[in-house]
């Protein structure tokens, strides 16, 4: 099993987290504050979340300390949903962003991507 070069990154003065998986981006969705990254097989490998502490509900400060993330995405017919877990010194925190994107996946397919601070 080959091993995926995962990344954390919080930009406390703009307010953006980057949750990336490292593989090649074939193209970039926007929905509202969210921007998620597809690569050349159709599945997500990344998603950007501008004004990340109103969004996530978590202040900048706790954001600042995020230790590591897992990103849950389950492909349905008709949308995909994403799911994070996030955790901070001495707790965790489940945040889901249902989106509804056609990535054209014909059948139910979950992935977990463990992401590391960069």
């Amino acid at each position: 099993m080959a091993k995926i070069n995962t990344k954390i990154i919080y930009d406390e003065e703009e307010d953006i987290l980057f949750l990336s998986k490292g593989r090649k981006v074939r193209s970039s969705i926007d929905v509202g504050d969210f921007i998620i990254d597809v690569d050349t097989r159709g599945f997500i490998s990344g998603i950007e979340i501008l004004n990340a502490s109103s969004n996530l509900k978590i202040p900048e400060g706790q954001l600042k300390g995020l230790q590591n993330a897992s990103m849950i995405v389950t492909y349905k017919p008709n949308y995909v949903h994403i799911s994070l877990i996030m955790q901070f010194k001495g707790k965790e925190k489940d945040i889901t962003i249902p989106l509804t994107l056609d990535l054209g996946h014909g059948s139910v397919k979950t992935e977990r991507t463990n992401f590391a601070v960069a």
